[in-house]
C-alpha cells in the first residue's frame, strides 16, 4: 500500500534534521505517542528509536494488545540548496509488517515542505491488503505525531 505524507514545519530543513537527531526530542515523540517502554539509539546521521505501544481495538485481534515498533531515520547531509533527504524505515517485531519511505525536506522561505513516500506492507496470506488498510491509519498518526512534536519543538527555539 502507498503512503505519503506532507508536513510543513516552521524552521529550516537543517533544523528539522537536527531534531531528528536529537535524543530528548525522539524520547518526546515516544512518550508522546503513549509508548509504554522505549529506547533511543543516535549514531551519526541514524536515528532508531525502539518503543513498545498500545494497539488500537480493531487491530489488536491480529496483532495482540501492544506492539513493538522499530522506527530508523538516516539523513543524508543538506544538499546546497538546502534540501535534505533522508530515509524511514519502520518495522514490527515478531510481524511481517514493514514501511519503507523516502523523506525530503525543502526550504520553502520561513518553513519547511516535508514529505514523506513509501510503502506499507504486510506479508500476511489472504488477509494482508485488510491488515494493511488497518494499520495505514496508525502508521499516519506516527508521522503526524512527529510534525506536531517538531512544531513544539521549533516554536520553543525561536521563543527562547
Amino acid at each position: 500500500m502507498q503512503l505519503t505524507y506532507k508536513h510543513t514545519y516552521n524552521g529550516t530543513p537543517e533544523q528539522v534534521v537536527a531534531l531528528m537527531r536529537n535524543k530528548d526530542f525522539i524520547i518526546d515523540v515516544a512518550q508522546h505517542a503513549g509508548a509504554t517502554s522505549h529506547d533511543v539509539q543516535i549514531d551519526g546521521n541514524v536515528t532508531q528509536l525502539r518503543m513498545s505501544l498500545p494497539v488500537p481495538g480493531d487491530v489488536a485481534k491480529f496483532v495482540g494488545k501492544d506492539v513493538d515498533l522499530s522506527q530508523r531515520f538516516e539523513w543524508a547531509e543538506p544538499a546546497a540548496d538546502g534540501t535534505s533527504t533522508g530515509q524511514v524505515n519502520v518495522s514490527v517485531k515478531g510481524l511481517p509488517v514493514t514501511v519503507e519511505a523516502t523523506a525530503v525536506l525543502r526550504p520553502t522561505g520561513a518553513t519547511t515542505a516535508g514529505e514523506y513516500s513509501g510503502d506499507l506492507r504486510v506479508k500476511i496470506p489472504l488477509v494482508g491488503g485488510k491488515v494493511e488498510k488497518m494499520v495505514a491509519p496508525f502508521i499516519e498518526q506516527a508521522f503526524a505525531g512527529i510534525e506536531r512534536r517538531a512544531q513544539e519543538w521549533l516554536a520553543r527555539d525561536q521563543q527562547g
